[in-house]
């Protein structure tokens, strides 16, 4: 009785490791594929999005603590533009002083869609592609983790 019940529990235990692998692959490929979709759309609006100006209007900031407790601070600035006869008001990544000019691009299609001009080329984008590179690391480590395993 002893050894079916260790048979069992052994077995268990693989299936909960396959569940927790699947799990951790299947969140790993969806935010890589999230990050790669926004580094595609950025570039995407920064090449064929209207360029303009617009004007700062108000920054506001959300601050929350890291896994370290440590604090991190995110700025938003609500930016005052004109198509055609049209004035909007749209929130965008950064800070900004109030009354300041700054360029940026819309989606002429959709244009709520609204970004800096510095979010939108290579140098702007430095971030994301950092957190692609971390995420694929992770991912070779996983699948190297989980064939080591599969062959113990």
């Amino acid at each position: 009785m002893a050894r079916w019940l260790s048979r069992r529990s052994h077995a268990l235990q693989g299936v909960g490791s396959v569940a927790f692998f699947t799990a951790w692959f299947g969140i790993l490929i969806s935010m890589l594929v999230a990050q790669v979709f926004g580094i595609v759309s950025a570039l995407d609006l920064g090449r064929h999005g209207v360029h303009t100006t617009g004007v700062a209007l108000s920054t506001r900031s959300e601050t929350w603590n890291d896994a370290d407790g440590d604090p991190v601070t995110v700025h938003y600035t609500k930016i005052g533009f004109t198509v055609g006869t049209e004035r909007h008001v749209e929130e965008i990544s950064g800070r900004y002083t109030t009354g300041e000019k700054v360029r940026i691009v819309y989606d002429p299609q959709s244009v709520n869609v609204v970004r800096s001009e510095e979010d939108t080329g290579l140098g702007g984008l430095v971030g994301d592609f950092v957190g692609v590179a971390v995420l694929l690391a992770m991912l070779v480590f996983g699948v190297s983790f989980a064939i080591s395993w599969y062959r113990e």
